[in-house]
C-alpha cells in the first residue's frame, strides 16, 4: 500500500484531489488489562454522496501493525526524495541526525545555579560540533582551527555545564525539536544558547591550573574571569581531549 492509493489525481497539469481512504484510530478500553487502554487502527473507504457530490467516509476494516508500518515508511520516503543542498556546516545527516559545526565567537552565556541569582554574560564561546536525533537527544564536542571536520579531526570536551563525559546534553526543562533537519538547526542551536546552565556534569570539563576537577562554582568563575577580561577568543589551550573519534561520536548519538 503507497500514499498514493489514498488519493485520486485528476485535472493535469492542475490537479485536484480526490480522497479514496482514510485511516481512523479508536481508542478502546480495557481490551487488555494487562495494559489498559489500546489503540486500533481502521482503514476506511470513501464514497460519493448522491445527494450532495461530497465524499463520505464509509464502514472500514481494521489494520495490523504492519499495515500502519508499510504506510508511515512509505510517507517518510516520499519525504526523503525532497533534494537539497547542505550547508558548509553539515557534517553528518540522516533520516534519525543531524551533526554540524558552530563557528567559534562571543555570545551569552546563561547561569541558573541554585543559590545564585541568575546572571547572563558575554563569553567567548570555543568551535562545537553538535549532534541531536529525533529522540530528543543532544550531544556536543568541542574543536579546534577552522578546518572542515574529518574522521581524523580531534574532539574535545565541551567546556560547558550540563555535559556529560561523554558530550550527552542535560537539556532540562527545555523544549527540544521534534525533527532533525536541516531547517531544525536554529531551533537547536537556541537549546544551547538561550537556556540556562546550572550545574557541573564533567569533573574534567577544561583544563585549570592545579586543579584535577572542576566544579559549578570553578567553572562560574572561570567564564566570568575571560568575560572581565573582555576576552575574543576561547583560551583553546585549557581543552581537554576526549577518547571518542568524531565517527563514533556522532554514530554514538545517532539513533
Amino acid at each position: 500500500m503507497k500514499p498514493t492509493d489514498f488519493f485520486t489525481f485528476t485535472g493535469g497539469s492542475n490537479p485536484t484531489i480526490t480522497p479514496e481512504c482514510a485511516i481512523l484510530l479508536h481508542r478502546g478500553r480495557e481490551i487488555d488489562e494487562a495494559h489498559g487502554n489500546d489503540y486500533l487502527a481502521s482503514l476506511h473507504q470513501f464514497f460519493v454522496d448522491g445527494k450532495t457530490q461530497e465524499p463520505v467516509i464509509g464502514a472500514g476494516q481494521l489494520m495490523t501493525k504492519d499495515d500502519l508500518e508499510a504506510i508511515f515508511r512509505s510517507l517518510l520516503q516520499m519525504r526523503n526524495r525532497k533534494a537539497a543542498l547542505l550547508p558548509n556546516n553539515v557534517v553528518s545527516i540522516s533520516d534519525s541526525h543531524i551533526a554540524w559545526t558552530v563557528p567559534a565567537r562571543v555570545r551569552p552565556m546563561i547561569f541558573n545555579i541554585q543559590g545564585m541569582k541568575m546572571r547572563k554574560i558575554n563569553v567567548p564561546w570555543p568551535r562545537l560540533l553538535i549532534v541531536t536525533n529525533t529522540n530528543g537527544k543532544m550531544a556536543v564536542a568541542a574543536l579546534k582551527g577552522n578546518r572542515r571536520p574529518t574522521a581524523r579531526t580531534k574532539l574535545y570536551h565541551a567546556p560547558l555545564m550540563n555535559v556529560s563525559s561523554n558530550g550527552a546534553v542535560c537539556t532540562g526543562s527545555a523544549i527540544v525539536p521534534l525533527e532533525c533537519g536541516v531547517e531544525d538547526i536554529a531551533s537547536w542551536e537556541s537549546v544551547m544558547f538561550d537556556t540556562a546552565f546550572s550545574h557541573v556534569n564533567n569533573p574534567a570539563t577544561f583544563r585549570l591550573d592545579g586543579k584535577k576537577e572542576i566544579t559549578t562554582k570553578m567553572n562560574l568563575r572561570f567564564w566570568q574571569s575571560i568575560s572581565k577580561q573582555k576576552a575574543e577568543s576561547f583560551p583553546n589551550d585549557r581543552l581537554l581531549p576526549m577518547r571518542s573519534s568524531l565517527e563514533n561520536f556522532i554514530g554514538g548519538f545517532s539513533v
